[in-house]
């Protein structure tokens, strides 16, 4: 029976032992054997051998893909869910098992090794809708909870934990968020950038400057600014933001019967 594994420090650090040669291809391994935010789950939580951790859609998986446990594990993948990295044998036992229904995405990583904060200080500055780009507050967030919004928080325990932990930017006209720029997950070395910009905003630098005061933040307070792209437009706002390109990956999509 798969269950949740208590983050205490001993499971902790047996998570980061199963989980060290997994693929990082975002925070979210981090954020979890930190216990910042997400869930691990296992086959047996006395003598585990097939490991699960998930924050929201996305899921990582460790472990002896052989076993039982592991088997029950990849039965039990929830459609319309996304499996991001696992170790060596998982991937293979998932096409196996769901055939064409488990579709190949590729995604694209990149290094923020040399980002610049002269270059996007320089960015936010350019932008003529540079003096309306706002700092995310309690405020905003209250507004927005429970509404079907993009700006999503939901791994975050509350909007006030956004607030201290978190940070973002965002766009406003007419009374209507219509951009932002901000954090999805947190963990004690950086962020995970998430961005959205409503289509008729699109291509007009809304983008580019509520990104740019996002990285700028990060680098003034040392916290890297993890980038994950999912298709070309963000490959190139990454590279026009200072970001190069660490190549591809993939990750698969379960659809519904």
């Amino acid at each position: 029976m798969i269950t949740e594994y208590p983050l205490t420090k001993s499971n902790r650090i047996r998570l980061a032992q199963v989980f060290r040669n997994v693929p990082r291809v975002d925070i979210s391994i981090e954020c979890v054997l930190e216990d910042q935010m997400g869930f691990a789950y296992v086959d047996n939580a006395e003598r585990a051998s097939a490991y699960l951790i998930r924050i929201g859609p996305f899921h990582y998986f460790a472990g002896d893909v052989s076993g039982t446990g592991a088997q029950e594990m990849l039965k039990g993948f929830p459609p319309y869910n996304l499996f991001m990295s696992a170790s060596a044998g998982w991937a293979e036992a998932f096409k196996d098992f769901y055939g064409e229904r488990f579709v190949t995405i590729e995604r694209y990583c990149f290094s923020s090794e040399n980002l610049s904060l002269e270059h996007v200080a320089k960015l936010c500055q350019a932008s003529k809708v540079a003096q309306e780009v706002k700092q995310m507050d309690v405020t905003l967030l209250e507004r927005l909870k429970g509404k079907d919004h993009f700006i999503d928080v939901s791994d975050f325990e509350s909007p006030s934990d956004f607030a201290e932990r978190g940070i973002g930017f965002y766009f406003e006209k007419d009374g209507e968020v219509v951009g932002a720029a901000y954090s999805s997950l947190v963990y004690s070395m950086g962020i995970e950038v998430s961005l959205f910009v409503e289509e008729a905003y699109r291509r007009q630098g809304v983008a580019t400057v509520l990104s740019a005061n996002l990285i700028r933040w990060c680098l003034e307070h040392n916290m890297d600014a993890h980038w994950d792209a999912a298709n070309p437009e963000s490959c190139k706002l990454a590279e026009k933001l200072g970001y190069t390109s660490a190549g591809s990956y993939q990750a698969y999509y379960l659809k519904g019967q």
